[in-house]
């Protein structure tokens, strides 16, 4: 699929707004797209936890507090060192793989 394709594709299934398709993720857009994903997919989407342990938890966006909670709760996210989420800072590569691969252990499909 193209890249255009893929955006459309993803705004149908309501995992992303389309918005800015060009730029960097921050580590609570990954994750919310992953959850709006499994939520289109059936997945489980429950589980969550509190974010109050973690230092920076009013860091967390509106939109993005029941995915990270769901995250947390899942193993998907487990913080950055330091009791941080760092839910601002941009998600490289390598968040991305570990957020997938902990995600489709999480929800049996790996």
């Amino acid at each position: 699929a193209t890249m255009t394709e893929a955006r459309s594709w993803a705004v149908r299934h309501n995992v992303s707004d389309g918005s800015n398709p060009g730029g960097a993720m921050t580590r609570q857009q990954m994750v919310t797209m992953l959850y709006r994903y499994a939520m289109s997919k059936g997945y489980k989407t429950t589980g969550g936890v509190s974010l109050d342990s973690f230092t920076d938890a009013s860091g967390v966006a509106d939109y993005a507090q029941d995915a990270m909670s769901w995250a947390v709760g899942n193993g998907i996210v487990q913080g950055t060192g330091g009791g941080a989420l760092n839910p601002n800072g941009t998600a490289t590569r390598a968040h991305f793989a570990a957020f997938l691969h902990r995600f489709c252990t999480s929800m049996g499909i790996a």
